[in-house]
């Protein structure tokens, strides 16, 4: 009397057996296997987008920052009056906040009296971080501008720690303005340790009278305004 019904469950044990047996089959799984990594390669690509968007942002972000340092430390320059009493103008070369023009008068009873000397400020991509590079654009004859090697490169330590590890020892706030001074000074002061040339530096030490004839001559044939 239950030989039907126990036919019926036999047919139904068959079914579900064949149907674990296809889930089962590595056909079926090698068709499901290329959709999975298919979804898993996309969920990366995605991933990998997002974080590049976020990386973009942040950049931006940043650059704009900076941007906006910059032009406010060139304002404040422009308008400094310490910076306009010993004779410093600002330009942009190219209109490009990056490159300034910064033109410095020599100071009286110094062999660069009278000259007109320009200095080019070249601000990296990543300032604050690091400071800008400042180069002497005409000759001057002194013991810490290299014209040699290096056209118009300064030998400030101050400038050059800035620059190259981006923190100046025992100055933390050291800015562009205090970087301008420093190259003021080098007017009045030369630093032997710093030369660039020693047969200049042995003259300066033993004729000085001579190093400055020569000074002079550089400023009037360079730096003549």
């Amino acid at each position: 009397m239950f030989g039907p019904n126990n036919g019926f469950n036999n047919m139904n044990q068959m079914n579900m057996n064949q149907m674990n047996q296809m889930n089962m089959n590595p056909m079926n799984q090698m068709n499901m296997n290329p959709m999975n990594q298919m979804n898993m390669n996309n969920q990366m690509n995605m991933n990998q987008m997002n974080q590049m968007n976020m990386n973009n942002q942040i950049n931006n972000m940043n650059q704009m920052n900076m941007l906006s340092r910059i032009k406010e430390e060139y304002d404040m320059c422009v308008q400094d009056n310490d910076l306009i009493q010993i004779g410093c103008n600002f330009g942009l070369i190219n209109n490009n906040i990056y490159l300034w023009r910064i033109t410095m008068v020599g100071p009286k009873g110094t062999p660069y009296e009278g000259g007109l000397y320009t200095i080019h400020a070249t601000f990296p991509m990543n300032y604050p971080a690091n400071g800008p590079e400042f180069k002497f654009m005409n000759k001057i004859y002194h013991l810490n501008v290299d014209f040699k090697n290096d056209l118009g490169h300064i030998c400030i330590n101050s400038i050059n720690e800035w620059r190259i590890r981006g923190k100046v020892k025992d100055l933390p706030f050291y800015t562009v303005k205090q970087a301008l001074f420093d190259i003021f000074c080098l007017f009045y002061n030369q630093g032997v340790e710093g030369a660039y040339d020693q047969g200049m530096a042995n003259q300066y030490l033993n004729n000085r009278d001579a190093f400055n004839a020569e000074a002079k001559r550089w400023n009037d044939l360079y730096a003549k305004m």
